[in-house]
């Protein structure tokens, strides 16, 4: 089986409850789609089960490019907006010994991802924190590494080819499910479950951040599972 989940924010509980509720074995494979740290209070506690599993793929999402470019003296000023919930988890980060803190930015700027397609018996998908870049390949953090800036855009929706262009595309002679996370669902269709869009010309958006950073009684932590068939066969959620 394959999984998605994105948009965990610190909120370890939520995560933990995800993972017992699928029953996630070694031969799946889970892809978090990024923000898995700020707002909540475990930020690392989510990021370091990640590291330690083999069948798990993380992707690059605003926060963690937020804590990286801070870290490195090229934004200095956004991870610590209020709203952006940085404070607490770079209080933390700095508590660690140099050696932890290095093991977690080797991770982010180097195994982590930021575009990944996924053809599953002849079912394409298009996995990002935010995007709809479908026209090019694979992306990978490291890549970029060096130039953390130049995927900004890419993480923050607002390329040119962000989620708003996809009515733009032509049509496709096979459906693209893009799927991502970054807008909470409840400002699309005032609901908190996943939100899904079809398209005439051939492609389906998916956003899967069913607002767990507002923790409390709000929001989901959701989970989208695809069979191995390559179709999506449920949608799990952790309130």
């Amino acid at each position: 089986m394959i999984y998605i989940m994105s948009d965990i924010h610190g909120l370890y509980s939520r995560y933990t409850a995800m993972l017992k509720k699928i029953d996630l074995q070694d031969e799946d494979k889970l892809y978090v789609l990024g923000d898995v740290i700020d707002r909540g209070p475990q930020s690392f506690e989510i990021l370091e089960d990640i590291m330690n599993r083999k069948n798990t793929e993380m992707f690059l999402g605003n926060h963690e490019h937020m804590m990286l470019t801070y870290l490195e003296g090229s934004d200095t000023e956004s991870w610590f907006y209020a709203q952006n919930g940085g404070k607490e988890t770079y209080q933390k980060f700095m508590g660690f010994s140099e050696e932890k803190q290095k093991a977690i930015t080797d991770y982010l700027k180097y195994d982590t991802t930021i575009i990944r397609h996924l053809n599953v018996n002849g079912h394409h998908y298009v996995l990002s924190h935010t995007s709809a870049l479908t026209d090019i390949g694979d992306m990978f953090t490291k890549d970029y590494a060096d130039n953390l800036m130049y995927v900004q855009n890419i993480v923050w929706n607002m390329l040119y080819d962000s989620v708003d262009s996809i009515p733009s595309k032509e049509k496709s002679p096979e459906e693209i499910i893009l799927i991502s996370g970054h807008i909470i669902t409840r400002r699309l269709a005032e609901s908190d479950e996943v939100f899904i869009r079809k398209y005439p010309n051939n492609y389906t958006w998916m956003d899967i951040d069913c607002g767990c950073a507002v923790g409390g009684s709000f929001g989901y932590l959701s989970c989208v599972e695809i069979n191995d068939e390559g179709v999506i066969s449920n949608i799990h959620y952790v309130k």
